[in-house]
């Protein structure tokens, strides 16, 4: 049998933005190799704010000053294994830096290349990537005192205006022992639910409790059900074109409730019975996969997706009298 991993996947959405009259210019600034903040009273904020944090006052472009490429180490943490959002993919430290002409401190990256050359109070000084955009992740810092070279600007670059980033956070969870079983069972071409203690309904798939009567269930309690059911509710789903769109033409999702289970599968998707002739109480039966796989399952999924099944087609049997399965509309 094959092995079922953790789940492990990223969640992410792009995010774009205007950058306005104070973050632009610093976008700008750390893309042309200068580092600004803004000058608000007596102190000096850096990264700069659109805005006087005391009393709100908007804060102008004219307000704008350089501050480093230099500054002081007043904290850190030491990041062992960076991730993919990380800037390195090696361990590397988190800092708050207060460069040299800012009253604030800076978070940001130092490459320290062991956590035993990092201190609170040390120096540490920019670097600029030799590729910049316009981000805060074109800088990063290193131990020392020495100023970079100065590094080529594009003379025709226009300001920074739009920020564009990838929002993300990766997700990493063991399958839990129910479900593990269950999946287990789907590789095998069966469908394993679990009967209640308390009231003997079978739930399909189960979460590892019985959530009206408020009890677990084991392992114990798995039993496995019919690849039979009947429909018991259904949607016509005409898919919205856009670009990168796969679905092109209207199909059925409905809710199934499988012989032998008390509770329906949901999500479950018919492309080979025409809309016209689907019906609640329609009697389907799976037709599996020869090559199932699982690449998007998680804990919390309530039906069957197609990485199981090629189709669900009739199986001759009479309607089921739809008032029958109207408890179980979902």
């Amino acid at each position: 049998m094959a092995q079922l991993p953790d789940i492990d996947f990223t969640l992410e959405y792009p995010y774009t933005r205007t950058t306005g009259p104070i973050i632009g210019p610093f976008l700008t600034g750390l893309r042309d190799g200068r580092i600004l903040g803004t000058r608000v009273g007596d102190r000096v904020i850096c990264p700069p704010l659109e805005y006087d944090p005391a009393d709100g006052s908007t804060v102008g472009p004219e307000n704008l000053v350089e501050v480093g490429p230099a500054g002081t180490v007043e904290g850190w943490t030491w990041v062992a294994e960076p991730t993919s959002k990380h800037p390195f993919d090696r361990p590397f430290a988190f800092a708050q830096i207060r460069l040299d002409g800012a009253d604030t401190t800076m978070l940001h990256a130092v490459d320290a290349g062991s956590i035993d050359n990092m201190s609170t109070g040390m120096r540490v000084v920019v670097r600029f990537n030799d590729e910049r955009v316009g981000s805060v992740t074109d800088v990063y810092f290193v131990p020392g005192e020495d100023a970079p070279d100065a590094p080529s600007v594009d003379a025709d670059a226009e300001p920074v205006g739009i920020m564009e980033h990838l929002i993300g956070v990766r997700i990493r969870e063991p399958l839990q022992p129910f479900r593990k079983r269950f999946l287990e069972g789907l590789l095998q071409k069966k469908i394993i639910g679990q009967r209640s203690p308390a009231d003997g309904k079978v739930h399909v798939p189960s979460r590892g409790y019985d959530a009206i009567n408020r009890v677990p269930m084991t392992e114990d309690d798995d039993v496995e059900v019919s690849g039979r059911g009947t429909v018991t509710s259904y949607t016509e789903i005409t898919p919205i074109q856009y670009h990168g769109q796969t679905e092109t033409e209207p199909y059925i999702r409905c809710s199934v409730l499988l012989d032998g289970a008390d509770t329906t599968i949901g999500g479950v998707d018919i492309r080979d019975i025409p809309i016209e002739e689907f019906k609640v109480g329609m009697r389907l039966q799976i037709v599996w996969r020869d090559d199932i796989s699982f690449d998007d399952e998680d804990n919390r999924a309530y039906g069957l997706n197609e990485s199981v099944y090629e189709r669900w087609e009739r199986t001759g049997e009479p309607d089921v009298d739809p008032d029958l399965v109207k408890e179980h509309n979902f």
